[in-house]
């Protein structure tokens, strides 16, 4: 006979060491976000010399968040079961796997499958380090732990534009754009030395984990359906009435399925624990349309300067810096203004997001060339102040909304809505980019950002629901603001 889900969740393992552990999350979260950084850079020369079509660009640049997304469910449950060292260093391994497939490969599709394994790693690493957070820290140090790890995901915003701008300076276009994406791989092989060492064996009491596998593969081939029409906006009517078809199709069964599955007493990949609290479910809201907001804009206008105006990578690169800057120095900030005015914070950061992404779409009307680069430029710092003072307490305040017993399952799935928006979002502003005879322009680059600031004013809305502001009805979120003060 099987046990509740909650029931048969194990303790987490004791980790004696925190700042070694710590030093393990930061080591891998900026090891794979250097890799987000930098792959953008590459677009416009391996579209060159591999011949790639339109689609071929969007689904290089996507694929990475779909398989990130898609890998997080399973490995955040498997964490909590049997431990995350093993599965921490596993997924580390595939991530160096991918970066070398993508870096060799011949053309579209090795390219393409490159990345997707490459994404899938991510994810792995991804739920080990969100859980390992979870269970070591409380209240305020969890706070403060990430917002560390937004501060290494800045410093990697730094170092990746500015190691691709500099690759592909110094190196031949067929050559510069492979050694970008080579560049992961030292840091990759540093932080499975610092996991061997800072995470723990084995945990107790090993058991059997649900991974709703069924339910994970209906959510991908539903994320992949939907973006085709994205990705090929051409399609016959028949073609796209097909695809409405099939997703609504996916939706229901997909539906059905988690309902079968906790009927089973199973743990369904739409945990009802987490369903059912409000808070969880908007501040998953408020994350994915803010996340796939964010890493599109900036993909769609470093793509548009590199390909139209032949702006210098490492020019482009340089010029990201202070944003950079901006956001570890934010991340600090941040903690001081949750600590006294509690998850609004987040919705007012988001205001000025949203403004930032209005101004951008009005300066393409009126500017074009270097002002235009130099304007923007100028804007993303905004960004980046914004950026840091809301990604810590929106990570804290939304997994405060779970059960301690669920601390991998619902930090992997606040990351896996975040990384399948991704994928749609730069699909699509990517389309709509370079929908004009595959060459992008400024009006092709306002009305990409349009759709990026239409994805953050809905976040900034959902930000500010009574269930998420105030989180009156759960206990946790109270705690965290009590230890954050």
């Amino acid at each position: 006979m099987r046990h509740s889900p909650q029931s048969s969740v194990t303790r987490p393992p004791v980790i004696r060491d925190r700042a070694a552990a710590l030093w393990c999350c930061l080591g891998a979260g900026f090891a794979t976000l250097l890799d987000s950084a930098a792959v953008a850079f590459t677009a416009p020369d391996v579209r060159s010399t591999l011949g790639l079509a339109n689609s071929d660009v969007q689904w290089y640049l996507a694929s990475y968040s779909l398989t990130f997304g898609l890998g997080l469910a399973p490995a955040g449950r498997l964490g909590d079961a049997y431990g995350r060292r093993n599965l921490f260093v596993a997924g580390l391994g595939l991530f160096l796997v991918g970066a070398v497939v993508s870096a060799f490969a011949p053309g579209a599709w090795p390219l393409i499958a490159g990345r997707l394994v490459q994404g899938f790693g991510a994810g792995v690493i991804s739920a080990q380090v969100l859980g390992v957070i979870q269970d070591v820290f409380t209240g305020a140090a969890r706070l403060r732990a990430l917002a560390a790890y937004t501060t290494a995901g800045a410093l990697a915003a730094i170092a990746g534009p500015v190691l691709a701008g500099t690759a592909l300076w110094m190196l031949p276009p067929d050559l510069g754009w492979r050694a970008v994406l080579v560049l992961p791989v030292p840091f990759t092989l540093a932080t499975v030395a610092l996991g061997l060492r800072g995470l723990p064996r084995d945990v107790r009491g090993r058991r059997s984990t649900d991974l709703d596998l069924p339910g994970i593969a209906a959510l991908g081939l539903l994320v992949v359906i939907v973006t085709i029409p994205v990705i090929d906006p051409g399609l016959p009517a028949p073609a796209v009435a097909a695809i409405v078809v099939a997703s609504g199709l996916l939706v229901i069964g997909l539906a059905l399925w988690e309902r079968v599955y906790a009927r089973r007493g199973r743990l369904p990949l739409f945990a009802p624990p987490l369903m059912r609290s409000r808070g969880y479910v908007t501040g998953n809201v408020v994350a994915l349309l803010w996340f796939g907001s964010m890493l599109a804009f900036t993909t769609v206008k470093t793509v548009y300067f590199l390909q139209v105006h032949k702006i210098p990578a490492l020019v482009v690169a340089l010029a990201l810096i202070p944003s950079a800057l901006a956001r570890i120095f934010a991340a600090r900030w941040g903690q001081r203004l949750f600590a006294v005015h509690g998850s609004v914070v987040v919705a007012y950061g988001l205001v000025v997001q949203t403004a930032c992404m209005a101004a951008t779409a009005a300066t393409t009307l009126f500017l074009d060339g270097w002002i235009l680069f130099l304007v923007l430029a100028a804007i993303q710092v905004a960004c980046g102040l914004t950026s840091g003072v809301v990604e810590p307490p929106l990570r804290a305040v939304t997994l405060a909304f779970s059960p301690s017993s669920l601390h991998g399952v619902a930090a992997s799935f606040l990351q896996l809505t975040q990384r399948l928006s991704a994928t749609f979002c730069i699909a699509m502003t990517t389309g709509v980019l370079l929908a004009f005879g595959g060459t992008a322009s400024s009006a092709s680059l306002g009305w990409a950002v349009l759709l990026c600031f239409a994805a953050s004013a809905l976040a900034t809305v959902a930000a500010f629901a009574p269930d998420f502001r105030t989180g009156a009805n759960t206990p946790q979120t109270s705690m965290v603001s009590t230890h954050a003060r």
